[in-house]
């Protein structure tokens, strides 16, 4: 017998879609909020989850949730007080004792035998309504517009989302155009022709920039002329053209971070100027979240990632593809593989991944897409914040496409927050939505 011996090498492949494994994550986010959400555990069986750690000052809690169609409810997580009305339309939760973190009820729609989602109608959090028919119906795409008559400064809300993207997401899977309406395809044409080729991933972070990895404006060591790179925003198939909400347009300018080196993560960070994008529901900008230099409090966190890249079959997609992640303490990453991730690890990178049991990751291709984080407002409801831009990831000896199993490496844009509003050309201040 042939013994193979697999040795992992030391190199690094800048990443240029998804590796994905697993049955879809659908998510149900009523009026996108960051308390409650529920996930499909099977086609008819869902289960909620209320998340009452985000409120530090609760000493009881009253949830009371009503549903557009009759419920079954199939258990509870805590010992609770459980009042059901309106004939299994409306349910109450009191939980007996301290406050819970977090708070899951096991629930399906009451004789249906086909997959449906179980639509809240009103949810009520302590008698205090944090979704119902009218929070609904004020959350459209020009209620993110936030410009006044007299501001010289177009105003935005970003990450955010139409609602109907927003409320359900399923990953691990293809994506709808609007699902991730900040994810940019960044294309590179040949010469003297009009034919361009799939290079990287971007995002949306005002409607003349887009932020990507520094290394996906160079082919071959060289930088690449301006003029031939194109960004196609709004998309989610990149070989249909009359998609809806597609939006294609030529690059002005590229600003490349003054400390990018093609060895290191730290500062592979490029900004593509445009003129101009449209905000729709289909093309959406992402908050950035800074400025900060301590990525702790994000270690075992969970997180989004998006891209075109590579599949399983080792081709590019031409569908957009969503996975999730979970970030990394830096020790795990480099316990794992150290002579590589000790190099790539710092202060201004981030470590993501599953790990070596799982085949989830981005690939070749996904380079320049963003680590998104959900985070609760104080209007309760969830902004999507850019955290980290996809840099690198370690292959094993022998192999030209990055490999799912090993841990990927972004260049933390929380370090970077300054640079990267002044050159996008934002006013210095915060993200949070009052």
């Amino acid at each position: 017998m042939e013994t193979l011996y697999l040795v992992l090498s030391l190199c690094v492949l800048q990443v240029h879609s998804m590796a994905l494994t697993g049955p879809v994550l659908t998510r149900y986010r009523p009026c996108e909020l960051g308390v409650i959400h529920f996930d499909k555990i099977t086609d008819l069986l869902w289960r909620g989850e209320i998340d009452l750690e985000l409120y530090h000052k609760l000493v009881n809690v009253e949830i009371e949730i009503t549903f557009e169609k009759q419920m079954s409810l199939h258990g509870i997580s805590h010992n609770s007080t459980v009042i059901i009305k309106n004939k299994s339309h409306d349910f109450i939760f009191k939980p007996k004792g301290d406050v819970p973190k977090k708070y899951y009820i096991f629930t399906s729609i009451n004789g249906s035998t086909t997959p449906e989602i179980p639509v809240v109608s009103t949810f009520r959090l302590n008698e205090m309504v944090l979704c119902n028919d009218y929070v609904k119906a004020t959350q459209t795409i020009n209620s993110l517009n936030v410009t006044k008559a007299n501001d010289r400064d177009y105003r935005h809300y970003c990450g955010r989302r139409a609602l109907e993207h927003g409320e359900l997401t399923s990953i691990r899977t293809d994506s709808k155009s609007g699902d991730w309406p900040w994810h940019v395809a960044i294309l590179i044409r040949k010469p003297n022709t009009n034919l361009a080729n799939y290079q990287c991933g971007g995002n949306v972070i005002t409607r003349t920039a887009i932020l990507t990895a520094g290394h996906c404006m160079f082919l071959e060591g060289n930088l690449i002329e301006t003029e031939r790179i194109v960004i196609e925003a709004g998309v989610a198939n990149l070989k249909n053209m009359n998609e809806t909400g597609r939006q294609t347009l030529k690059a002005e300018r590229v600003i490349l971070h003054p400390g990018y080196s093609t060895e290191h993560a730290t500062s592979d960070l490029a900004i593509v100027v445009v003129n101009k994008l449209r905000y729709t529901e289909y093309v959406q900008p992402i908050c950035i979240w800074g400025p900060v230099y301590d990525k702790t409090a994000l270690f075992g966190k969970p997180a989004v990632v998006t891209g075109f890249g590579t599949t399983e079959q080792n081709v590019l997609s031409d569908t957009l593809r969503s996975t999730d992640t979970l970030i990394q303490n830096d020790t795990t990453c480099i316990a794992y593989m150290p002579k590589l991730y000790s190099k790539l690890l710092n202060e201004f990178t981030i470590c993501a991944g599953f790990g070596p049991n799982t085949g989830i990751n981005p690939r070749n291709g996904d380079s320049g897409g963003g680590l998104v984080v959900p985070t609760m407002q104080p209007d309760h409801k969830i902004s999507w914040f850019l955290r980290g831009v996809l840099s690198k990831c370690g292959l094993l000896t022998g192999q030209t496409f990055c490999d799912p199993k090993l841990y990927v490496v972004y260049t933390d844009v929380g370090p970077h927050y300054g640079w990267i509003y002044h050159h996008a050309g934002l006013r210095y201040s915060d993200n949070i939505i009052s």
